[in-house]
């Protein structure tokens, strides 16, 4: 794995890792969560980085699961999750 790789799971983790603990409930929250987008996206210049820009399709995918038809995910961690 070379340095630009390693810089993009990084890159990726802690995206993930800030979104999945904070439940969206107002549109500030998602806005805030499209600059960190772009931000990841120009920082791992994912145009030139065919594994940073597919990091961060999955983690869109899975956001986009967990809010699907209208539902909430519980917080990580959470003991009887049905969220997964």
């Amino acid at each position: 794995m070379n340095e630009n790789e390693e810089r993009a799971f990084k890159a990726a983790y802690m995206l993930y890792a800030r979104w999945r603990e904070t439940i969206f409930e107002t549109d500030e929250q998602w806005q805030t969560l499209a600059g960190d987008v772009g931000s990841f996206a120009k920082e791992q210049d994912i145009d030139h980085n065919p594994l940073a820009a597919r990091l961060l399709m999955a983690i869109l995918d899975a956001m986009n699961d967990l809010y699907k038809d209208g539902m909430k995910p519980m917080p990580a961690g959470y003991f009887g999750r049905d969220d997964l």
